[in-house]
């Protein structure tokens, strides 16, 4: 996977419960790269939520938008992590979170609460499987003049 080089994007993370109706605070927020060929990942941040349960923003490295314009070129985006935890809550773990150069996103998690008497649970995977591929391709028409 090549490193992201080129411009940042700020994610910011809204986690909430009760089908999105509660802010969650003090949710813990982790967010890394996604894992190398050896399973590895590199921790970029760990934050807690706030009052509202948000995150603070969080500027990602991303590869230049130029990539987007090439066919067989590396992606326009840089792909990530995101891990949340909360006692008394099922972990979620966010996979291959995309982010474009300069794009700002917000990523809503909504946490399950745990059964009565249950302290722990495995962690609910909100994503599998690879990024969705992109293309760009040249309109098959030229512009009349």
């Amino acid at each position: 996977m090549p490193t992201p080089s080129d411009g940042t994007a700020d994610l910011r993370v809204v986690v909430t419960t009760a089908r999105g109706a509660l802010p969650v605070e003090g949710a813990s927020v982790t967010v890394s790269t996604a894992a190398d060929e050896a399973g590895q990942r590199e921790l970029l941040y760990a934050v807690t939520t706030d009052t509202g349960g948000m995150t603070p923003p969080m500027a990602l490295p991303t590869p230049p938008r130029a990539n987007s314009m090439k066919p067989d070129g590396d992606p326009p985006y840089a792909v990530y992590t995101v891990e949340v935890t909360h006692p008394g809550f099922t972990p979620v773990s966010a996979l291959h979170v995309t982010m474009f150069s300069g794009v700002p996103a917000v990523l809503p998690v909504a946490l399950t609460p745990l059964p009565e008497n249950q302290s722990s649970a495995p962690t609910d995977l909100t994503a599998t499987g690879e990024p969705q591929v992109l293309y760009h391709t040249e309109p098959d028409f030229a512009p009349e003049e």
